[in-house]
């Protein structure tokens, strides 16, 4: 069965200020492929819930949650990172924390 691709409607479409953690998800929409974005958008087969925020994204970034979702793989993950850094987020003042021992399998 062929997935139905995320477009974001007109009205979602990001504003055209900064990108700030507050921002919603679709704001990546700029500097994000949607090979990169849908399966992020909607944290597929993720064992929570899918991000709202450009916070929340970025959240799952330093946890390093994001390989849990279907679909992203070591080059996503590198185009997401390079996506916040290129809309202007500082990611080195969020450290990546090490994956919480909770689950993890070697």
């Amino acid at each position: 069965m062929a997935e139905v691709l995320l477009s974001a409607p007109r009205s979602r479409v990001p504003h055209h200020g900064p990108v700030t953690p507050d921002c919603p998800v679709e704001c990546l929409l700029t500097v994000l492929s949607l090979k990169s974005f849908n399966p992020l958008a909607r944290a597929y087969d993720a064992p929570f819930d899918e991000p709202r925020t450009v916070g929340d994204v970025i959240d799952l970034y330093t946890r390093r949650q994001l390989r849990k979702i279907r679909g992203i793989g070591p080059r996503c993950i590198s185009e997401i990172e390079a996506a916040l850094v290129l809309a202007g987020l500082n990611l080195a003042r969020h450290q990546q924390r090490p994956e919480s021992s909770e689950g993890a399998t070697r």
